[in-house]
């Protein structure tokens, strides 16, 4: 067996690397794409279809992930050696066409699959004798996605779009060499059977109201998020700036994530879950209205300062009240529903936000994320609450 501290310090790394990749998908599918000669709205719809079928396929992978012990482990180390190999692929395939197409959407696909697998990895290793400092580990996946993006938007607009798949590449490799490392490092405990209260938890917790307006509240509040994520070089370019500008004002968004996710676990000793919840939806919401509001980098460099009290406080804060509610027998489970929800407000900002900015402009687009931002922060607040369930 492993000792805690490098069991802790793997975790930490495992979020660096696994969010390295979605720096890769969330931040830079744009400039790939578009360098690769497609339309915003084309951009749109590739994206959205890579998460809708990671919405579709992660209840299934974590439903295989928590049917044994070593299985977390597996899942994430196949997944992580199939984006290896279409990020590979990615490289030999020039241009536009059907096959980078399909080839794009599975690597989105992989990536998203991945998510909640890698937050309930946590409980994988809690099993082994060891609490992991959650908000501290995600802060390292903060860290790593802030420098990759600040490296990214300027080799970008040096050498072009294929640096996106090369660091693809590299991260996969990486990955499955973390997991090969939880593979030597020993065998959780068995979390036992279920008792005839946790059986069919899975209904249950849907029918647990706090659990609902969490994932409604999800779907609002990232089609803002991803929005923001997903269009940013649009943004950035509609206050003057370029891809580098892009590059680091992402990568100051990430590292200003890190406080919080460093202070969560002391924070979690002084307030509920559901309180941190409601508080980190309301700046979302403020969040987005002062992007609206913004005329110049410096303007956006001052609305996305709240990323410390909005995302950075709801990631940490949602994985935690989802495994309060689940109990760790379905840790898997509870995370493919919140990552679920979260994906099809993805899924809605990526479809539309790219026809809305054809067709509308930058502004309305920017106004419509404004906009689903403060009804998520409305639903949030109001459904939300600091019950538990008993694990």
């Amino acid at each position: 067996m492993k000792s805690a501290r490098s069991l802790k310090g793997a975790y930490g790394a495992l979020n660096g690397v696994y969010w390295m990749l979605c720096c890769l998908v969330y931040s830079f599918s744009s400039n790939f794409l578009l360098g690769r000669g497609y339309s915003n709205s084309e951009l749109g719809v590739i994206v959205a279809a890579g998460y809708i079928l990671g919405l579709l396929l992660s209840p299934a992978a974590a439903g295989l992930a928590d049917r044994t012990v070593r299985a977390p482990a597996a899942v994430i180390a196949g997944s992580a050696a199939a984006v290896g190999l279409v990020t590979l692929a990615l490289l030999f395939l020039p241009g536009k066409g059907p096959a980078v197409t399909a080839v794009y959407i599975l690597f989105l696909t992989l990536v998203i699959m991945l998510q909640p697998l890698v937050n309930a990895f946590a409980y994988y290793i809690e099993r082994m004798g060891t609490a992991v400092p959650f908000g501290v580990c995600r802060a390292v996946g903060s860290l790593a996605y802030g420098l990759l993006a600040a490296v990214l938007g300027g080799l970008i607009q040096r050498t072009g779009e294929n640096v996106v798949p090369v660091s693809g590449l590299i991260t996969a490799v990486l990955m499955v060499g973390l997991m090969a490392w939880f593979a030597s490092a020993g065998t959780p405990a068995p979390v036992g059977e279920r008792t005839e209260e946790e059986n069919g938890t899975e209904g249950n917790i849907l029918r647990i109201g706090s659990f609902r307006a969490l994932l409604a509240a999800s779907v609002l509040l990232f089609f803002s998020h991803s929005f923001q994520s997903g269009y940013m070089l649009q943004i950035v370019r509609g206050v003057g700036g370029n891809h580098t500008d892009m590059g680091y004002l992402t990568m100051y968004v990430a590292v200003l994530e890190l406080p919080t996710m460093f202070l969560f676990d002391r924070l979690l000793r002084r307030f509920s879950c559901g309180g941190m919840l409601r508080f980190a939806a309301v700046f979302f919401a403020v969040k987005n209205l002062l992007v609206l509001a913004a005329g110049s980098m410096g303007g956006l460099y001052g609305g996305m300062t709240l990323q410390l009290i909005a995302y950075a406080l709801f990631i940490p804060a949602s994985v935690r009240y989802a495994g309060q509610l689940s109990g760790p027998r379905d840790a898997n489970r509870a995370q493919a529903w919140v990552t679920a929800f979260s994906t099809a407000g993805s899924v809605c900002a990526s479809g539309l936000g790219g026809l809305i900015i054809d067709r509308f402009g930058l502004r309305t687009a920017i106004a419509a994320a404004a906009a689903s931002a403060s009804i998520g922060a409305a639903v949030m607040f109001l459904g939300v609450r600091g019950e538990r369930r008993k694990a």
